[in-house]
C-alpha cells in the first residue's frame, strides 16, 4: 500500500526551515503565517511605543472601532507609518513585500526579526520613493503596485535605537 503521508513528510523535510531557526529565541515566528506575523510586528511595535512613552496611534473607524484596511498602519509621534515586518531568510536577508507608494503615509517602519535579533530601520516616503531607502522591485511583472525591499542585517538597526530614530524622524519631517 502506498504511503502518502510518508511521501508529504519526506517532501516537508527538504523544504523546511534553515536549521539556524532551531531552537532560536524568536524561532516560534517560522511557524506563523506571513499575514499573521505583520501582525505580530505590529502588536510588537505598539507595545513598544507605549513601554516607550512615545505618543502612538491606530486608524480608527468612524464608529470607534478600529481599522484593519487603511493607507497607514500606526501615527507615532505624530508621523503616519506604513510598517512591514519580515524575518530573516536563509541568506540572511529580509524581504519587506508589498511597500506601495500611492498610500498616504509619511513614512515606513521595517521590523526584521532573526532567530535570535530584533532590527528595524526607518525612512520618510521620499527616501522610498527616491531610492534612498534601498532598491524596490515590483513584486508584479509589469505592474508597479506593490514592491518589496531586500535588506541585510549591516542595513537595519538594533531595536534598542528605536526611540532614537523615531524622534531623529520626527525632527527631519519638522525640518522639511
Amino acid at each position: 500500500m502506498y504511503d502518502y503521508d510518508q511521501l508529504l513528510v519526506e517532501i516537508i523535510a527538504e523544504h523546511h526551515n534553515h536549521s539556524k531557526w532551531n531552537n532560536a529565541i524568536f524561532g516560534g515566528i517560522k511557524t506563523i503565517n506571513n499575514t499573521k506575523v505583520g501582525l505580530v510586528g505590529q502588536m510588537f511595535i505598539e507595545k513598544l511605543c507605549n513601554d516607550l512613552k512615545l505618543d502612538c496611534q491606530y486608524p480608527m473607524k468612524s464608529n470607534g472601532n478600529r481599522e484593519n484596511q487603511s493607507p497607514w498602519d500606526i501615527k507615532i509621534s505624530g508621523i503616519k507609518f506604513e510598517l512591514k515586518t519580515a524575518t530573516e531568510d536563509v541568506s540572511n536577508n529580509f524581504q519587506f513585500n508589498h511597500i506601495r507608494y500611492h498610500r498616504d503615509y509619511d513614512a515606513l517602519i521595517c521590523l526584521g526579526i532573526s532567530p535570535d535579533k530584533i532590527l528595524f530601520n526607518v525612512w520618510t516616503k521620499a527616501e522610498v520613493t527616491t531610492g534612498k531607502a534601498g532598491k524596490l522591485i515590483s513584486m508584479e511583472k509589469n505592474a508597479n503596485a506593490s514592491y518589496k525591499l531586500t535588506k541585510s542585517q549591516q542595513g537595519l538597526h538594533k531595536i534598542e535605537l528605536f526611540k532614537i530614530k523615531i524622534e531623529d524622524l520626527a525632527l527631519k519631517l519638522t525640518n522639511l
